[in-house]
């Protein structure tokens, strides 16, 4: 959900402030819940400003750019290579399941002991009929 915009924000404080209308009244007016108004209020109030509060980004990624392409280069040039590997080869410590995903990102997967890009093939066959059964 986005923040309320800076200029609404304005105008709730604003309309406190000259008209001296509960939180209860403020919300109708403006049509949004009163919690929201209380936030806005005690926002001004403690901070002075009515700007939102910044986004959580996140959690920040534990491999570079640079990082990222060596991880690529590696996996390229040993595609037999285990995640155990991988990682020590980056020198990062990071859980085997941070290299898994990393790998995925990247666009690898696991065929058969050997990391492959991921590929847009469709399937020839349906998963129920059974290889090599006889009609």
């Amino acid at each position: 959900m986005r923040p309320i915009s800076v200029d609404l924000r304005k105008r709730v404080v604003t309309a406190r402030e000259n008209d001296g209308q509960s939180m209860g009244q403020l919300a109708r007016r403006f049509n949004m819940p009163k919690g929201t108004v209380q936030n806005i209020l005690e926002r001004y109030r403690d901070s002075g400003t009515v700007a939102p509060k910044p986004q959580n980004s996140g959690r920040k990624p534990k491999f570079s750019q640079a990082e990222l392409l060596k991880l690529e280069r590696d996996v390229m040039d040993h595609p037999d290579s285990t995640l155990e590997e991988l990682r020590d080869s980056s020198r990062k410590k990071v859980s085997l399941v941070c290299i898994h995903k990393t790998l995925r990102k990247l666009g690898f997967t696991r065929k058969k002991r050997v990391y492959v890009r991921m590929n847009n093939a469709v399937r020839t066959s349906p998963s129920s009929v059974v290889r090599g059964a006889k009609d």
